[in-house]
This record gives C-alpha cells, structure tokens and sequence, in this order.
C-alpha cells in the first residue's frame, strides 16, 4: 500500500511541474510597431476554453520585469502553445481576439462567458471597410446557424447563395476558414 502511494505522489508531482512549472513564449507587437520576444505568464490548465484568460489582458515577463498590457497597450500578440502558435490581435481596443485567417478580410474568434460554467465562441469577420460582423457558435448540426451566418455576408451574392441553399454547412472552424477565403476571392479580390 506505501508503494503505491508513493508511487501516486510521484505521479502526481511530475504532473504539477509539468502543468505549473512550463513556461509560455511569445512575442507582442506595440503601438510603436516594436516587436518584443517574451515569456508569457499563462496558466494553460487542460480546459478547452483556456485562451478566455488572455481575451482582456495579457502578462508577460520582458527582460525580467513583469508587465500588463490591456488591448488598448497592443497591437498584437503571439503565443506558443505546445506545437503551435497562436496569434490575438487588438480589436477595438477593448479585447484581444484569437485570429483564425487573416488577409484582405479577418476572421476572429471570441470566447464570452455567459456564466461561471457557460461558454460561448463568437465569430467575427472584419471587412475590408473596418465593418464587424458577428456570427455566435449556437448551431447544433452546425456550427454558425444559417440564420446568423447570412446577414454577415450579405453584401456577396454568390457566398450568400451558397450558404442560403446549403451548397455549404459551417459545420467546424475549418470549413469555416475555407468559405471565409472563398468569401473574400468572391468578393473583396480586387
């Protein structure tokens, strides 16, 4: 019994200093233009909804000194997670939205917390003419309803029909990135 409670105690120390002791690098991006290389202090607990904390603030640790910068302090920003990097621009600067594509148009995702356990993703897409147009992830066969993709496309026929005669389902964040680049060949290439 004293084996395996040392061995569950082992267990459990590699996974608190893996969880708590890793460090999170990235880089921030000024009003200045200057781009700075940094820790970031994160807390990347195993929760699907873990980048919500990096949404209003971000804290970093740049040539030792701790610093908190608001989306009204920054560009921009990039974090490594794992085996990817995961860029978050400024917008507005009332927020810090994750981008999921970027070109002529943007596409952003935003996590809102309806309640302590209730999460919701927004979708948002920035037109060439600085215009949002939010989309909320409600669906349930997919993943933006019809109803609220249209009036975000509107102003483009042809992606408009497709989506209106279900030529295409947003059914995950993929498929979305794709109708999005679609959505901009479509109608903002020139």
């Amino acid at each position: 019994m004293t084996l395996t409670k040392t061995i569950i105690s082992f267990l459990l120390l590699i996974f608190c200093n893996i969880t708590f002791g890793q460090k999170y690098f990235g880089q921030i991006v000024t009003p200045k233009n200057d781009t700075l290389s940094v820790e970031i202090k994160f807390d990347a607990s195993f929760n699907v909804n873990r980048l919500i904390g990096l949404q209003d603030k971000i804290t970093v640790i740049e040539n030792g000194v701790t610093k908190t910068y608001l989306p009204k302090d920054l560009k921009s920003f990039k974090i490594r997670l794992e085996k990817e990097i995961i860029p978050f621009e400024s917008v507005d600067e009332t927020t810090f939205a994750q981008i999921l594509y970027s070109n002529k148009i943007k596409l952003y995702k935003v996590l809102n917390k309806i309640s302590h356990s209730h999460i919701i993703r927004i979708y948002v897409i920035k037109k060439a003419d600085k215009n949002y147009a939010k989309m909320p992830a409600m669906g349930l066969s997919r993943l933006i309803t019809k109803n609220d993709m249209l009036p975000a496309i509107e102003d483009c026929k042809t992606s408009y029909d497709k989506i209106n005669n279900d030529e295409i389902k947003i059914k995950d964040e993929e498929v979305l990135i794709e109708f999005i680049k679609d959505y901009e060949t479509n109608c903002f290439s020139k």
